[in-house]
């Protein structure tokens, strides 16, 4: 009963930066990075604020003020054409910069889009958060060992991807018809912002630097 009660109370609260105004360059039309125009910008910030409340300490939530110069930078510095490409810089430096961070939502307003009607805004919103994924890895070629520790070397390359958890290696029989050695397998938990088929796609990509090639 006590366990349930535990995961029951887990609290996920929000900070919400509303229509913070900066000025950009993005654009697809020459004069939009040339001029320059006033961008909208609304952050949901998603993270447990317990700690925070109960101790008044900074240092247990996230500094908006913070956060606020981060959004700023991104949209005065950078240059995209499309606001949809903006609000996926936006989303990503704000989980990769807060520790603390869960998952955000993204609101990037163009209130003077050159669409030549009468309108208030144009928008586009986003939601993007980090993601728990298991992994099975395993070698049956070459250095198995080697093989598996590069990959795990490779998933912790990455800004957006970290390893959090290995397990044990362990020897298995191969399935199957096809005269070949035993495996090395293992799992990895990871802490990624990929969507499955961008990881998936990613893992290929470590396979092929692997020189792993699919003939059976």
């Amino acid at each position: 009963m006590l366990k349930d009660c535990v995961r029951i109370g887990a609290y996920m609260d929000k900070i919400i930066i509303k229509d913070l105004e900066t000025f950009g360059y993005h654009g697809v039309f020459e004069e939009e990075a040339f001029l320059g125009q006033k961008f909208v910008i609304t952050a949901v910030l998603h993270l447990s604020t317990r700690k925070a409340g109960k101790t008044d300490d900074l240092q247990e939530s996230l500094d908006y003020g913070v956060a606020c110069q981060l959004i700023k930078k991104i949209v005065k510095t950078e240059r995209y054409q499309l606001i949809e490409r903006l609000a996926e810089e936006i989303a990503e430096q704000l989980l990769l910069t807060f520790s603390l961070l869960q998952s955000v939502e993204i609101t990037v307003k163009k209130p003077w889009a050159p669409v030549l009607m009468s309108m208030d805004t144009v928008a586009v919103n986003i939601k993007r958060g980090w993601h728990k994924a298991y992994l099975s890895i395993g070698s049956n070629m070459g250095d198995k060992e080697g093989h598996l520790d590069f990959a795990i070397d490779q998933l912790n390359a990455l800004p957006d991807t970290k390893v959090t958890a290995v397990s044990d290696f362990i020897v298995t029989k191969p399935y199957g018809d096809v005269e070949q050695d035993d495996f090395l397998n293992g799992a990895v938990c990871i802490k990624t912002l990929y969507t499955p088929e961008e990881l998936l796609d990613f893992t290929a990509s470590i396979e092929a630097e692997a020189k792993r090639e699919r003939i059976v």
